[in-house]
């Protein structure tokens, strides 16, 4: 390959109509899956005998899956069209789930599961991403959010089915049977998604990157330490507020499980209202808001006196947090749409590294001092996502100079 993706003609393609709709089932996949470890991590971990303090290793599989998906997917698969790399993926995804639950008989089966797991729901996040920054260029911001939104639905629906599922008695093995099911129909409804292709997507080298990060060097690293801590903060909950209900308040699995899915209720809820502000306020506003009151709730959150009142908290934890990962991932819109898959790659590198460390961390950390120590960590990471903000351009979707 030769030549700076600059000096690429671009080839215009008119998408189908309405076809930014065609991207919510894909948002919708990813949402199912991405969230579903933290609701079986409890029935795991006493079915398999691992201790506690060790629980994150499945995180950490997880995440080796999704950075492995990352490196394969933008030096290997661009002339793949988008639309056959989400149906490989649900394909992918269906045989992660189902091996493990038939013939795991230990940690590792499972850790090795996940990780195709990992690979497989990583595609259908940076999917639209692309697609967004070819097709709703002026858009950036609003489209966004209502994508996510769709993903915050399969958030809230995923731990809900597997708490109902725990609570009349399925294990975690049935649980991934389910969910390989799931993936398996997936793959047959994206097949038959009329999702338009991107042209020019080009297998990416080192020297893109580099020219994608002198473009606006700043702005890409305060975007990338914004999603680092931010998506820290999220994945301590995503994956041990089940656990928190278990330990702290005795509740039962199936109980616990809907933790998660009050969470990205609230997220959900968040993003429709949020998509309406992008018209009234600046961004870098609204992500102040959004983790400031994120970081409050958290700390409110972990000393509830009692487990209904932090259920009640748990959905507001996720209101306040809605709009942030949203709005740092649309300052992509502040780059050449040439790097959008490269950057929102770069994105979701990074909180993968995020996500894995944090969930780790809180594992030690519920073990020595307690879950509610553990769960108050990740206030401290939003918090500081509120300081970048003061550094942040105003709109992510203006125009780079």
């Amino acid at each position: 390959m030769s030549g700076s993706p600059d000096d690429v003609t671009p080839v215009k393609v008119e998408p189908p109509p309405h076809s930014l709709g065609y991207l919510f089932p894909v948002m919708f996949f990813s949402g199912i899956v991405l969230i579903s470890l933290g609701p079986v991590l409890d029935p795991i971990i006493r079915d398999l005998d691992v201790p506690l303090s060790q629980g994150g290793i499945l995180a950490i599989g997880f995440a080796a899956g999704r950075v492995l998906a990352l490196l394969v997917l933008n030096l290997f698969l661009a002339r793949v069209p988008l639309k056959w790399l989400v149906v490989g993926a649900a394909l992918i995804q269906t045989l992660g789930f189902a091996v493990p639950a038939f013939f795991a008989n230990g940690l590792g089966l499972v850790v090795g599961g996940l990780v195709f797991v990992g690979a497989a729901a990583t595609i259908p996040i940076v999917v639209p991403v692309i697609w967004i920054r070819a097709y709703a260029k002026q858009t950036t911001e609003r489209a966004m959010l209502l994508t996510l939104l769709f993903f915050a639905l399969g958030v809230v629906v995923s731990p809900m089915a597997i708490g109902g599922a725990l609570a009349l008695g399925a294990g975690w093995r049935w649980v991934f049977v389910g969910e390989a099911a799931f993936s398996l129909f997936m793959a047959v409804v994206l097949a038959i998604l009329p999702l338009a292709d991107v042209p020019d997507r080009q297998n990416i080298r080192f020297r893109h990157l580099r020219e994608a990060a002198m473009h606006s060097p700043r702005l890409l690293a305060l975007m990338l330490v914004g999603v680092f801590l931010y998506i820290g903060a999220e994945h301590i909950l995503n994956i041990w507020l089940p656990e928190f209900q278990v330990e702290t308040f005795g509740a039962s699995q199936g109980a616990a499980a809907v933790a998660v899915a009050l969470f990205f209720g609230g997220i959900m809820v968040g993003r429709f209202f949020s998509a309406r502000l992008t018209r009234r306020l600046v961004a870098s506003r609204i992500l102040a808001m959004s983790c400031a009151l994120m970081s409050v709730l958290i700390v409110v959150t972990a000393f509830a006196p009692s487990f209904a009142v932090s259920e009640f908290l748990i959905f507001l934890v996720g209101l306040g947090a809605s709009a942030s990962y949203p709005l740092l991932s649309s300052y992509v819109g502040r780059f050449p749409a040439t790097y959008s898959g490269l950057l929102f790659s770069a994105v979701t590198f990074v909180a993968i590294v995020s996500g894995a460390v944090f969930a780790y961390v809180a594992g030690p950390i519920a073990d020595a001092l307690g879950m509610r120590t553990a769960i108050g960590l990740a206030a401290v990471p939003a918090a500081a996502v509120v300081a970048l903000t003061f550094l942040m351009p105003k709109r992510a979707s203006e125009a780079a100079e």
